[in-house]
């Protein structure tokens, strides 16, 4: 079952530690997260912390993201995310 974290809940300066609060507290191998109202730079941010912390806990798991920009999936691209998913 693909869990749901909704980013436009919570405030974006601290956001990758409530992202690291919600999968300690929730069993979420496969997750799906909605960064279309962040900005480029927060969103990269918070794609690759987010995803390494979520490969720590669930290897074999997927870190979902829909993002509102092309230019985010390029940048990303350029690293290594094994988990990682881009919508």
């Amino acid at each position: 079952m693909i869990k749901y974290f909704d980013c436009n809940k919570y405030n974006y300066n601290n956001i990758s530690e409530q992202f690291k609060n919600y999968v300690k507290k929730h069993h979420c191998p496969e997750i799906f997260v909605d960064l279309s109202t962040m900005n480029v730079i927060d969103a990269m941010k918070f794609i690759l912390l987010s995803s390494a912390y979520h490969y720590s806990k669930y290897p074999l798991g997927k870190f979902r993201c829909h993002v509102a920009s092309e230019d985010i999936k390029n940048y990303i691209k350029m690293f290594t995310t094994a988990n990682l998913e881009l919508v």
